[in-house]
């Protein structure tokens, strides 16, 4: 069973240990432009399983609409379902307060790309410059 906490202060480095072993090589930005707007932006919550902190998810509501900034777990929790069950969740939770779950992923990231297909996201721009698809799901009933 899935628990999330909000993510303390002491947590951001090694939610930022994370992102460096899995993201640095697409990030849009520096780390350190990423760590402003990681303490100015949106809330993270820690993703745990009974006591063992698993990853993080950092989210943002705005106009109707929940950023899923990003979603990170540790090496050893990869594929067991729990990004699965982090996105039911979360759309679970704000089915009703928001119209939409957005969020980017990197070309390169094949296996969240079809992670994100599975559960009915679908996408709505690429971004090539950047290498990104923006990928949508509606909550609408």
């Amino acid at each position: 069973m899935l628990t999330y906490k909000p993510a303390t202060h002491e947590q951001y480095d090694i939610f930022w240990q994370f992102i460096s072993r899995q993201a640095t090589d697409y990030m849009q930005m520096t780390l350190e432009e990423a760590r402003h707007l990681f303490g100015t932006v949106g809330q993270t919550y820690g993703v745990y399983q009974e006591d063992t902190l698993a990853g993080f998810y950092w989210i943002e509501e705005r106009d109707n609409v929940l950023y899923l900034i990003g979603l990170v777990l540790a090496n050893e929790f990869q594929g067991k379902g729990i990004g699965t069950q982090v996105l039911t969740m979360l759309a679970t939770t704000y089915c009703g307060r928001v119209r939409t779950i957005e969020l980017r992923v990197h070309k390169s990231n094949v296996r969240a790309q079809s992670l994100y297909e599975r559960l009915g996201y679908q996408t709505v721009q690429y971004l090539d410059d950047l290498g990104f698809y923006i990928m949508q799901r509606s909550l609408a009933a």
